[in-house]
């Protein structure tokens, strides 16, 4: 289990989420972006409240709409909870630019 703090807060999350990387190296500012992506597309229901009580409600919207990619479900749901148009999403632009084949 990895374990931050951050102004008195706790985040606890399962060392599987970081698979990749040195959890010793997590850093609840610096890597918040990473953090958020992989509890929100990975984590479970606990790791997601305490992911939402551990950030501000800035922080979450900040980093979120930063994420390179996020499933169509994903999306729906933080664009939904955070009330985050869509099109602030860095995801949902990139995916918006990229054209499909005629068929697909």
């Amino acid at each position: 289990m990895i374990e931050l703090k951050n102004r008195g807060r706790h985040l606890r999350m399962r060392n599987v989420l970081f698979w990749d990387v040195d959890p010793g190296k997590l850093d609840p500012y610096d890597s918040r972006i990473l953090i958020i992506e992989r509890i929100i597309t990975r984590g479970n229901l606990q790791e997601f409240r305490e992911l939402i009580n551990f950030y501000t409600s800035g922080e979450l919207a900040d980093a979120v709409v930063k994420i390179g990619y996020l499933d169509n479900r994903t999306l729906n749901f933080v664009s939904t909870y955070l009330n985050i148009p869509k099109k602030e999403f860095k995801c949902y632009t990139k995916k918006q630019s990229v054209q499909k084949h005629w068929n697909s």
